[in-house]
């Protein structure tokens, strides 16, 4: 059987296989023609590529807020993404064992729906596992041990916070706030202030390569939009200040997350956060300044990784063979 691990995103979906690493990152997104939703169209970076361009055709994002929000649509969409990986016409096609990043605080319902899925799209075994425990595992730290942390991770449509020890998690939450809403905040924030409609994708792109909440950061990007009073196209340039205008408010509502893990932290485990510090990962976690802010807010050490988007999926790569690390997380309740 072959042993794989699945991130299904906001904004992207991975998957990692063992021995072979990360093979498939591409947009959590499937084209449907207009009026037929049973038969997928395309479905990553070329389904997105015909979003708002492509006459008559459909496309459905299937996970929101960090959460599978059309179930069918998604297990449809990931069957595509396994034959991208093993082409359909193979000789011999592999039977997947899957360890799969999940959100905090599912139901038990909702995690029968995540394990109905992947069974959907041909996953024969499901392991399902926190995705803010996968990031810390993909960061190296040791989950396993008794040594607490409080694993911070901010992705395309959600944000976790968790404090961590012994593989399980002592207190953790959840808001809907990623790179989804602030890209669209982004896009009202220009057509407010510049009269200019930007796409979604563009200010992705702006957020993405520009993005910072230092308020000196002089940073400028143009795009192209749609003027709102006259409807005919324009560029607009738009600075790393407008970007910290938009984002600054979800970020300190980031950190109020963080310090109400904190106030509930036993005072046991309160020496190892001092030490610690907080850990961030997540696409998110790229925009310039994050540290300095979260630092000035909580008054602790933070750590940023390089390409912190990867962590997850890393992670969960990571567990598929350490049945030791597994056997921790089982027994403190992470699984």
């Amino acid at each position: 059987m072959t042993t794989i691990a699945i991130k299904p995103g906001s904004t992207y979906t991975s998957i990692y296989v063992s021995g072979h690493g990360l093979v498939l990152k591409e947009p959590t997104v499937a084209a449907f023609d207009e009026n037929n939703r049973k038969h997928v169209r395309a479905v990553g970076h070329e389904a997105l590529a015909m979003r708002g361009k492509a006459p008559n055709v459909t496309v459905i994002s299937p996970v929101s807020e960090g959460v599978i929000s059309e179930p069918e649509i998604f297990a449809m969409m990931l069957k595509c993404f396994l034959d991208k990986i093993c082409p359909i016409d193979a000789v011999f096609r592999p039977r997947y064992k899957a360890i799969v990043a999940i959100p905090l605080g599912l139901s038990m319902e909702e995690r029968e729906m995540y394990e109905d899925v992947m069974l959907d799209a041909g996953i024969k075994s499901v392991t399902l596992v926190p995705s803010v425990v996968l990031s810390a595992i993909g960061a190296d730290l040791p989950v396993g041990t008794g040594n607490g942390m409080i694993s911070v991770n901010i992705g395309g449509g959600r944000t976790e916070v968790a404090l961590l020890s012994y593989g399980g998690i002592i207190d953790g939450c959840g808001v809907g706030i990623g790179g989804q809403i602030l890209d669209e905040a982004l896009v009202d924030y220009t057509t407010g202030k510049y009269g200019v409609r930007i796409g979604v994708d563009q200010a992705r792109k702006v957020r993405e390569e520009i993005g910072s909440l230092y308020d000196n950061d002089k940073a400028c990007m143009t795009v192209g939009g749609m003027n709102v009073a006259s409807n005919v196209p324009e560029t607009v340039n738009i600075y790393a200040l407008d970007v910290r205008d938009v984002a600054l408010p979800y970020f300190m509502r980031i950190c109020d997350l963080v310090k109400t893990i904190i106030k509930g932290c036993p005072v046991n485990v309160a020496n190892d956060i001092m030490n610690n510090g907080i850990i961030i990962t997540g696409g998110v976690s790229n925009i310039h300044g994050i540290d300095v802010l979260f630092m000035e807010q909580l008054g602790l050490p933070v750590k940023i990784y390089t390409r912190p988007q990867y962590l997850q999926i890393v992670g969960a790569g990571k567990l598929l063979t350490n049945d030791e690390l597994m056997n921790q997380l089982i027994t403190g309740g992470s699984v």
